[in-house]
C-alpha cells in the first residue's frame, strides 16, 4: 500500500494540508502525518496486517471501535499520556473505505506523541525503568476503576493456552523445533495454565492489559516514558504486562521497574514465578503470529532452541528465571 493510498484515506478527515511519511508495516501499516498548515502531527494506521497470523478481533470494526473507546477514556486520565483518537468528517473514530482490490478496509487516525523511541541507551535508564513501572501501574489502576462495557478485544486466558498448544504443533511439522522441544513447550504451558487457575481465584488480578510492551511501543518524552500502540490491548492478568515490559529491560533494571510498579499498585515479590509464566505465555503466543509465514518465521527456530535448552527446563525445575530472559 502506497503513500497515495494513505493520502486517499486522509481525504476522509479534515486535515488541511497533510504530508505523509511511511513508518512501517507490521500488525498495521503506519504513517506519520504532518498537517503543514496547522503544524500538527498525527499517526495514521491502515489496519491491514503484513502477515495473516497477526489478523484477529483487534482488526475488526468492533475491535477497533473498542480500542478507540479505550484510548478516549485513557486520554481523560491525568496520570497517562496516550495517543488520542481523531474523528473523521462524519464524527467516526474508525474510517471504512474500499481499497484498490475492492476490499473493505479500516483506518484510524491518532494524535502524535512527540519523543524518541526507547533504545536502552538513554543516560537516565534507571529513572526510566522505575517510571515505566509507575505508568503500567497507572494503566492497570485505570482498568480496575473504569467501567468499559461491551469491549471486543483479544483475551489472554487459559483457553488461549489450549488453542496455542494445538497451533504450535505446526512448528514441528515445519521443522522450526523438534518434537522434544514441542513437548517441553507444552509442559511449560501446562504449568502456566495451572498458574492462571490460581490467579483466577485472587481478586484484582484480571483486567485490560497492554499486551505489547516492547521498545518500539515506549516513547521517551520530556515527562518520562509513554506507552503507545494499544493494538493488542485486551483482557488478561496484569502480570502479563509486567512480564513483557520486564524483558524489554536488561536484568539489572528489572527490580527497579517492579519497584516502580509496586509504588502505585498492589504487588508481591512472591509473584515473580507467575510473571515468569506470563513471559513464556507471551513468547509462545507470539510464535503463532508468524509460524505459518516461511519468510518471517526463522527467528522462532533460534528462540525455541534457546528457551527449550535452558530457561524452560529451569522453569520446569522450579528455578527462578525472571532475570535470565
Amino acid at each position: 500500500m502506497s503513500i497515495q493510498a494513505a493520502e486517499e484515506v486522509l481525504s476522509f478527515y479534515t486535515l488541511q494540508e497533510p504530508a505523509v511519511e511511511f513508518i512501517r508495516h507490521n500488525e498495521n501499516m503506519t504513517f506519520k502525518v504532518t498537517d503543514l498548515k496547522e503544524g500538527k502531527l498525527y499517526l495514521l494506521r491502515i489496519h491491514s496486517p503484513s502477515t495473516a497470523g497477526l489478523l484477529g478481533i483487534q482488526h475488526t470494526r468492533q475491535g477497533l471501535e473498542s480500542e478507540m473507546y479505550i484510548l478516549q477514556e485513557l486520554s481523560k486520565d491525568q496520570a497517562l499520556h496516550v495517543q488520542k483518537p481523531v474523528a473523521n468528517r462524519t464524527g467516526g473514530l474508525v474510517t471504512e473505505y474500499v481499497n484498490d482490490g475492492n476490499d473493505v478496509c479500516y483506518a484510524t487516525l491518532l494524535e502524535w506523541i512527540e519523543g524518541a523511541t526507547l533504545t536502552l541507551h538513554e543516560d537516565n535508564m534507571e529513572q526510566i525503568a522505575y517510571q515505566l513501572g509507575e505508568k503500567l501501574a497507572a494503566f492497570h489502576h485505570f482498568s480496575r476503576h473504569t467501567e468499559l462495557p461491551g469491549l471486543q478485544r483479544p483475551v489472554y486466558d487459559a483457553e488461549r493456552i489450549d488453542t496455542a498448544v494445538e497451533e504450535l504443533k505446526y512448528g514441528v511439522e515445519s521443522d522450526l523445533y523438534s518434537q522434544e522441544q514441542y513437548e517441553i513447550i507444552v509442559q511449560v504451558l501446562g504449568i502456566i495454565k495451572r498458574q492462571l487457575q490460581v490467579l483466577e481465584t485472587l481478586p484484582g488480578q484480571w483486567g485490560l492489559v497492554h499486551a505489547d510492551v516492547q521498545l518500539g511501543n515506549v516513547i521517551i518524552t520530556e515527562s518520562g516514558p509513554c506507552l503507545i500502540d494499544f493494538g493488542f490491548c485486551g483482557y488478561g492478568y496484569y502480570l502479563f504486562d509486567l512480564g513483557s515490559a520486564g524483558t524489554v529491560l536488561p536484568g539489572e533494571l528489572r527490580q527497579l521497574f517492579l519497584q516502580g510498579y509496586a509504588s502505585a499498585a498492589d504487588f508481591s515479590w512472591e509473584q515473580i514465578r507467575y510473571i515468569e509464566g506470563q513471559i513464556f505465555m507471551d513468547t509462545f503466543i507470539s510464535y503463532l503470529f508468524f509460524i505459518h509465514d516461511s519468510t518471517r518465521n526463522n527467528w522462532i527456530r533460534e528462540s525455541a532452541a534457546k528457551l527449550c535448552d535452558t530457561l524452560c527446563k529451569d522453569f520446569i525445575a522450579g528455578k527462578e528465571v525472571f532475570y535470565s530472559f
